[in-house]
Parts: C-alpha cells; sequence; structure tokens
C-alpha cells in the first residue's frame, strides 16, 4: 500500500488473512526489528472474529524506509540537523496507512515496539481505534534505559570484511539465551529453550532488511516503557503476560 509522509511517497507492506464477512479489522504491530512474517502464525487464530492485517513498519521487513530529516537555522546560522524518528512518525505512518486502506473503528494488538506504537497512536487518533491489545509491554527504571541504549544497539552497517554479518548473528543467538542480549552472567540467562535454527535464520535476516536503521523504532520504544506512557490511554485495553517472555520481571514491574 502507497502513502505519504513526511512530504514522501512510499511503499507498505502487509499481510492480510480475510474472515469472509463482514468483520471488523485487527491490525498488528510487531515488534523491531521484525516483521509481519512474526505475526503470519497466529494472524489466523483472530479470523472467527476479524479481517486481519499485520504490517511491515516503515524501515522493517519489505516496507520502505522514510527520513525525518529537518534542517534548522538559529538566529547564529548554526545549522541542525535532526533525523531521529519518534513513535508519533510511526503513529501518522499508522494513521495514513489506515485511511488508505479506508478502515475504521479497529482493534490494534501490537507486540513489544509494536505495543508502544498502539499505545501512541491510541492517544493521538483514539477515534480510530475501539481496543488495545498488548504484549510485552514493560516498565524499565531510568538507569536500566541509559544502560541498553548505551550497550544494546551496536553499529550494524555494512563493512567491507563482513564483520557486521557475524555480530548481527551473535546478537540474535544470544538475544533468546540472555536479556539483556550482551550480559552474558547467570543472572541475565533466560530459563526457556532457544528456538530452532530455522527460527534464529528468520530473526537475522529481519535484522538485515532493517538494515543499519534496525534501532529506529527500538530506540524510540524503549524511551516509552514508562507507567505514565500507559496510563494515558482511554480505550479499552487488554494486557498480555507470558511466562516466556525475555523481558517477563519488566512486564510484571509494570502490571
Amino acid at each position: 500500500q502507497r502513502i505519504r509522509y513526511a512530504e514522501q511517497e512510499f511503499n507498505i507492506h502487509y499481510r492480510q488473512v480475510n474472515s469472509g464477512v463482514d468483520n471488523p479489522t485487527l491490525i498488528m504491530l510487531h515488534p523491531s526489528p521484525l516483521s509481519s512474517r512474526f505475526m503470519a502464525s497466529i494472524m489466523p487464530v483472530f479470523t472467527d472474529d476479524f479481517n486481519v492485517i499485520a504490517w511491515d513498519t516503515p524501515g522493517y521487513g519489505d516496507s520502505d524506509n522514510f527520513t525525518t530529516d529537518t534542517t534548522k537555522t538559529g538566529k547564529a546560522a548554526k545549522t541542525i540537523n535532526t533525523t531521529q524518528k519518534s513513535l508519533a512518525d510511526y503513529c501518522h505512518c499508522l494513521n495514513h496507512f489506515i485511511n488508505a486502506l479506508s478502515l475504521n473503528n479497529v482493534v490494534l494488538c501490537g507486540n513489544a515496539t509494536g505495543a508502544q506504537i498502539a499505545i501512541e497512536f491510541a492517544k493521538q487518533f483514539p477515534d480510530k481505534i475501539e481496543r488495545l491489545i498488548l504484549e510485552n509491554v514493560a516498565w524499565f527504571y531510568d538507569d536500566e534505559r541509559e544502560h541498553l541504549l548505551k550497550h544494546y544497539f551496536p553499529d550494524l552497517s555494512p563493512k567491507p570484511d563482513g564483520s557486521h554479518l557475524t555480530l548481527t548473528w551473535q546478537m540474535v543467538h544470544q538475544l533468546f539465551q540472555y536479556f539483556p542480549w550482551f550480559d552474558e552472567s547467570e543472572q541475565a540467562r533466560l530459563n526457556t529453550p532457544v528456538p530452532p535454527q530455522e527460527v534464529l535464520q528468520q530473526v537475522f535476516e529481519d535484522y538485515i532488511k532493517a538494515g543499519s536503521g534496525y534501532s529506529d523504532a527500538y530506540i524510540a520504544a524503549l524511551n516509552n516503557e514508562k507507567p505514565e506512557k500507559l496510563s494515558q490511554i482511554t480505550v479499552t485495553t487488554d494486557i498480555l503476560l507470558w511466562s516466556g517472555s525475555m523481558i517477563n520481571p519488566y512486564c510484571q514491574r509494570l502490571l
């Protein structure tokens, strides 16, 4: 689906499973830096009640990216370039996507980064949605957030020797063994089985597709993992908790 935002036109890739009846629409928002492929296996579960759509967040999966380059010149003629994307940017993209598909009163189901986009969307466009379903929403304290921001997002831009690929595979493999992935202490070890190699390969591929901007939505979401952000929602919201989540302690903290 082609949309326009920030004076740019770009394509949004999405998956769709229709129930074949005039049901409301459920839009599924994936974690970063993954894609709608993460949601594909559970989309059919909802088709008794919904027509289901899962988008690739702009810049992830097979969706095009967009830029937020703005140039500001102050009194001293100093030029400042701002490129960091915000959750508001992704929410506006989602709003344009919903409008392009002529959808109304949708249910948003978001996981991790997708949950944070859903939270902010519900505050910006409450008239567009009926309900939120949130999974992997957490509360990180400020010192924890600073630690994660410092170490969680290494530079994955392409290197001549291919070392960025080795680092990406290391991250993907350790994601399912430790939280945070870079802390290999026993205290950080997860008590959950490592997924099959096929799953790790799919996650690796999504990292590669996202490229050096893989952390854009990730960082915006991490900065939003605070209870005061969630408490401002006015629409009906369900929060799902599962013991196998790698961030389960932080989800329980938010509860």
